[in-house]
């Protein structure tokens, strides 16, 4: 249930764009949609999410997301992921993701780990 996931961020890692788009081909659905802190507008669709990445990509050359654990609950997934480069970790973040037929529909990420301040 959670390949999807993995692959979705081994597209941040990937060396191209054309990679980018292949492995988020392989990751996500129709009709897909994300919001994250980082991004100024929900994203809709593959294209947009794929100039989502370029930026990021552009801004941290070099920099990459990893899964570091998924907890499912009823179909719907808690994924917390790491912000890495150089081999030290920028941030950790959570997102929450819903799927259909084993592919990403949304997932909707928040900054940190939602400790109070």
């Amino acid at each position: 249930m959670t390949t999807c996931l993995h692959t979705l961020f081994l597209a941040w890692a990937a060396p191209s764009p054309e990679r980018h788009a292949a492995l988020t081909d392989a990751a996500i659905g129709p009709n897909f949609y994300s919001s994250n802190p980082n991004a100024p507008d929900p994203i809709q669709a593959r294209d947009a999410y794929l100039d989502d990445l370029a930026q990021f990509s552009a801004m941290k050359p070099g920099a990459t997301a990893k899964v570091v654990a998924v907890s499912e609950h009823y179909g719907q997934l808690r994924a917390i992921f790491d912000f890495v480069k150089a081999g030290q970790r920028m941030l950790r973040d959570q997102s929450f993701v819903e799927l259909a037929q084993h592919r990403l529909l949304r997932v909707i990420g928040f900054s940190g780990m939602g400790e109070p301040d």
